[in-house]
């Protein structure tokens, strides 16, 4: 079973790499969770309270070991279900791959795209989904 926990600094994070990923992507509007399965760490999840009408998602990272599991995919519904409780209409991120080994840009663009989100500039960085529809 998959469960949030929100977490306040980096070292309330018991893995090396995940608070090392806390540590980068430290912003002081932020929300950080740590996703625990069955009270073990397995992923992060940033997110930025850009106040109503939109949320920004900074990063969904999940640990290697669990990828492929749909750890991913249960972290951005919840970011969603965030932004939807924040008062939020929609929802922007920026795709980039910190495993480019395993995962191109282009693979997490179209894993995004299956899950409603679209391009909303030109470079092809931002993409927005809206949750009204939700």
């Amino acid at each position: 079973m998959l469960t949030t926990s929100e977490i306040s600094a980096s070292e309330d994070l018991r893995d090396f790499c995940l608070r090392d990923r806390c540590k980068q992507g430290y912003s002081p509007k932020a929300k950080n969770f740590a996703v625990l399965r069955d009270g073990v760490e397995v992923g992060l999840l940033i997110y930025e309270d850009w106040k109503e009408p939109q949320g920004y998602i900074y990063e969904i990272f999940v640990l290697p070991a669990f990828r492929g599991e749909g750890v991913g995919a249960w972290m951005l519904k919840q970011a969603e279900r965030l932004a939807r409780e924040l008062g939020c209409t929609s929802v922007k991120l920026e795709p980039s791959s910190l495993d480019r080994e395993q995962y191109t840009n282009d693979a997490l663009i179209k894993w995004y795209e299956r899950k409603g989100y679209v391009q909303c500039d030109l470079e092809r960085s931002k993409w927005i989904k809206s949750l009204s529809h939700l």
